[in-house]
């Protein structure tokens, strides 16, 4: 019988002789070997011969034998089902080792009649490539394993584990469910957000400059900062973190690893804070053994025994102790050792030998339930022990204090029960003090509600008070005495306090009732002086408003054309006129005084421009009756003090004018030196000044009433001589203002010697030239172009003052309205625009401060308004100011004074204009 195969041989022998593949035929019947290729034989290490014949799963591997599904696939080829069956299995070779093959199996048909003749098989040797996959596997597997380890850590961690993009807000990436626990939040809230979400705001710039120090290389690994939980509390966080970076160098991505260590911290903190407790406590703290051995001391224990740290190291604590206390020392400690703690006072001995009384309290150190050891806190009670030897040895010396008080003064315990009563207190109530301890206070003394009904028992408000350690401010109230009288009382309560704890209240009453009446005899006089201050301002301005008119028309009409006799009529009326106008600024001056109300500047004072000043206010007087005047002055006076120029004049003028008036011929010599002040003090000085004249003298008898006010020594020298008697009075009085004194000597015919002293400051400021301010004050050319141009206002009452006004501003250049009162020259304004407002401050309907403060409201700078007071105390100045007036002049007024307001403001008005222009 011919085999087909050998038949068909020619076909392809060349193809599979040469194929890389593994080619065999086998019998499509019993599947046994029946041809194969080198490369089949080389694959599986035997030779054709070995194989043929043999059946095809002897080669196939044990576990990869599945005959029943290749026999099943075997008949689906054979009967035309499928064309081709293809597996991977492993196949043996002959040394006994498998390979991985891709078999590929199909029936080869008769092209005639399409019978199967044999079964073309087809091997490829894929065992690297199966190893390959199964490496794959592995890692595959190991990759796995590891994410799901990796996913198991992260998950169970309880540090958080974050994953940060690499752009510039540091992103989120990745967070851990870790943040849930330790800050509040899931990690879907935090991923996307800014990596610094969450920092604290303060270490925000410390986390920032790690992280850029870090991937500089200079920061260190780890950081310590604080985060904010989501119910705002802190977390302390440690933080280490990796950066990944890509094979060009550029970062990819950062991985921080954060530790919650608030607890640490709090330790350590607590620590801290231990150890400041131990080495910064000002008392003596130390630590000893069971057996009293000292193991720490702290520096208030070397300070307090005076021993250092080696010493007191160096041996038990037997050999600070007072003998006479060892014994009781030793029994606290042993009670400590015991686990109790202990508080007791002792006596130490200093290392200089001086005995220290202390408290001492011994604490037991308690580790595992175990006492260990023993921390000593010694305070030194030295002083606190001799305080309270003193007040026990004064308690005699209170009581006398007590017994002499006029308050009633009354002792109640924590109940509101008596203690202790004073006699006053006793007395004001109507009891006896030792009947009365430990009687409830509301037996002895009854307080009211406003209805005049009683509180209920123990909730009056003193009681009430004592019973919560609370203290009373000094109020009034109706006390009822058990006998049913009462009396207004004026009472303060203060708690009894012992070491922090309340002991009950001191009660301290009066009876105001006779107070009362000494208040409103206080107030009526008040009332009085206040009436009296009124009344003297009125009159001030009643009559310096007409004054003001006499004056004035006698200056105007001196002006003008006058024969001799007439101007020596003029002359008389204003000599008049200022007599009057020195009485009533004496008056005035004296009624300050006399109300305190006199404020003394305090300026740069040059004594030598004063005097010169003095003199020569004098000098034609004296002149006329031949009398010599002359001044002498310490070369030790500073060129200049600081003082009350005005008030130092008005005294040398008072004194010289008084001796100008009362002497007809010899000399008037003024002197004045210079001594260091009583108290020493360096920045202080005392002047001495001398008035000396040889006028007709001062019976001695009378001298005692020359200070006096309203004093005249003799009805015909007053009748010869005039004057109110004021002025003496009145410099006696600044001369103490001025912290001096003075007096006088003087005989009958050999004239008086008047002398006061004076403390004045030094001039601190030698440099600040006070004496020679500059005149910056723009001057007119001509006078009578100074208020050329300038729109003026008056606003006064009386026709006379304002006419005369007009007339001294029509002379100044000036063209002016005039209105009666303030309300008019609101209005005024209104319609037309003014430069300067001459205001008087008394007017009706509205007077002259409520008239500035509205014109203020529209026009708060231009016109500059001056006001005209009959008052020209620092008070009315400031009231004046105070609304935004700008300058004043006093009544009667003057042309100088106009003058001066001018040529102060018209300078400012015209710069305001230009300013306005331009």
């Amino acid at each position: 019988m011919s085999n087909p195969i050998t038949e068909s041989r020619s076909l392809f022998e060349q193809l599979y002789k040469y194929a890389p593949i593994g080619i065999a035929v086998a019998s499509h019947v019993n599947g046994r070997w029946l041809q194969l290729n080198p490369a089949f034989c080389e694959m599986l290490g035997f030779s054709e011969d070995e194989l043929i014949d043999s059946p095809i799963e002897h080669m196939i591997h044990e576990v990869d034998q599945e005959m029943e599904r290749f026999r099943s696939n075997f008949g689906d080829m054979t009967n035309g089902v499928s064309q081709m069956y293809e597996t991977e299995i492993r196949l043996k070779r002959k040394d006994g080792s498998l390979l991985w093959s891709n078999i590929r199996a199909c029936i080869v048909r008769d092209e005639e009649n399409n019978h199967p003749l044999y079964l073309l098989v087809q091997a490829v040797d894929i065992t690297r490539q199966k190893e390959a996959e199964q490496h794959l596997i592995e890692q595959r597997k190991q990759l796995e394993e590891s994410t799901r380890i990796s996913r198991i850590l992260t998950e169970s961690s309880l540090d958080l584990i974050a994953i940060h993009h690499a752009d510039q807000e540091r992103t989120f990436k990745y967070v851990s469910p870790a943040s849930l626990g330790m800050l509040g939040y899931k990690p879907e809230e935090i991923v996307g957000q800014s990596g610094l979400f969450c920092i604290h705001p303060n270490d925000i710039p410390i986390v920032e400059a790690y992280v850029a120090g870090q991937m500089q290389g200079l920061a260190p690994d780890r950081i310590n900062y604080r985060l904010l939980h989501k119910d705002g509390s802190v977390v302390w966080a440690d933080t280490i973190t990796h950066y990944i970076y890509d094979e060009q160098g550029n970062l990819q991505e950062m991985i921080a690893v954060t530790r919650d260590i608030t607890a640490s911290k709090k330790q350590e903190q607590s620590l801290q804070e231990y150890q400041s407790l131990f080495d910064c406590n000002p008392l003596g703290v130390a630590s000893l053994d069971l057996e009293g051995n000292l193991l720490k001391a702290n520096v208030g224990q070397e300070h307090l025994t005076g021993h250092s740290k080696e010493e007191l190291l160096s041996q038990s604590f037997d050999h600070l102790i007072d003998p006479v206390d060892l014994a009781k020392t030793r029994y606290h400690f042993e009670e400590s050792v015991k686990g109790k703690a202990q508080s007791y006072e002792i006596g130490l001995i200093h290392q200089d030998g001086r005995r220290i009384e202390t408290r001492v309290i011994n604490v037991p150190i308690i580790l595992e339930d175990r006492v260990v050891g023993v921390y000593g806190i010694t305070s030194d009670i030295t002083e606190s022990k001799k305080y309270v030897e003193e007040i026990e040895n004064l308690s005699y010396e209170r009581a006398l204090i007590l017994n002499a008080m006029s308050e009633g003064v009354i002792g109640l315990d924590q109940n509101g029960k008596l203690i202790f009563a004073n006699p006053a207190a006793a007395e004001m109530m109507g009891f006896c003090p030792t009947e009365m301890n430990g009687v409830h206070f509301e037996h002895i003394i009854l307080q009211m509600q406003n209805e005049a009904i009683p509180y209920p028992v123990n909730e009056s408000p003193i009681v009430k008070a004592v019973r919560e350690g609370r203290s009373l401010p000094r109020s009034e109230s109706v006390f009822w005495r058990q006998d049913g009288s009462s009396f207004l009382a004026e009472f303060q309560l203060k708690p009894i306090m012992d070491q922090g704890n309340t002991r009950g209240g001191v009660l301290v009453f009066r009876d105001m009732t006779s107070v009362n009446d000494i208040i409103r005899a206080k107030e009526l006089a008040e009332q009085a002086d206040r009436a009296k201050s009124e009344f003297l301002a009125i009159m001030s301005h009643e009559l310096r408003t007409p004054l003001n008119g006499i004056m004035g028309m006698a200056n105007l009409l001196k002006e003008t054309e006058l024969d001799e006799e007439q101007s020596g009529f003029a002359e008389i009326i204003i000599d008049s006129g200022e007599s009057l106008l020195h009485i009533l600024n004496e008056i005035l001056d004296f009624s300050k005084i006399e109300a305190g109300k006199m404020d003394l500047s305090r300026d740069a004072v040059d004594i030598q421009e004063m005097l010169a000043s003095v003199v020569e206010l004098f000098a034609l007087k004296a002149a006329e009756k031949n009398i010599e005047l002359y001044c002498e002055m310490s070369d030790q006076i500073p060129e200049r003090v600081r003082g009350d120029v005005t008030r130092i004049r008005q005294i040398l003028i008072n004194l010289v004018g008084n001796a100008v008036k009362f002497t007809e011929k010899g000399s008037i010599q003024i002197r004045v030196s210079v001594n260091a002040p009583e108290d020493g003090d360096p920045n202080k000085l005392q002047l001495s000044f001398v008035v000396k004249d040889t006028g007709i003298g001062i019976a001695m008898d009378k001298q005692h009433q020359l200070f006096q006010s309203f004093s005249q020594l003799d009805p015909a020298i007053n009748r010869k001589y005039g004057g109110t008697g004021l002025g003496l009075a009145i410099s006696k009085k600044l001369v103490e203002l001025m912290d001096g004194a003075i007096g006088v000597h003087s005989e009958i015919g050999k004239g008086a010697e008047f002398h006061f002293t004076l403390l004045l400051e030094k001039w601190q400021d030698e440099s600040d030239d006070g004496m020679e301010a500059s005149d910056h004050t723009w001057v007119e050319a001509d006078q009578s172009l100074l208020a050329a141009n300038i729109r003026i206002l008056i606003a006064e009452d009386q026709p006379v003052n304002s006419h005369l006004m007009e007339e001294l501003l029509r002379k100044l250049g000036g063209v002016c309205d005039i209105v009666e009162n303030g309300e008019a020259a609101v209005r005024a304004l209104e319609r037309e625009s003014y430069d300067i407002v001459f205001m008087d401050i008394k007017m009706p309907i509205m007077d002259g401060i409520e008239a500035t403060c509205k014109i203020r409201q529209s026009h708060p700078e231009i016109p500059v308004i001056a006001a005209i007071t009959a008052f020209a105390g620092e008070s009315d100045r400031d009231a004046c100011l105070e609304c935004g007036m700008q300058d004043f002049i006093s009544k009667p007024f003057s042309s100088s004074e106009i003058t001066r307001v001018l040529r102060t403001w018209v300078p400012y008005i015209r710069a305001h204009r230009l300013m306005l222009d331009t």
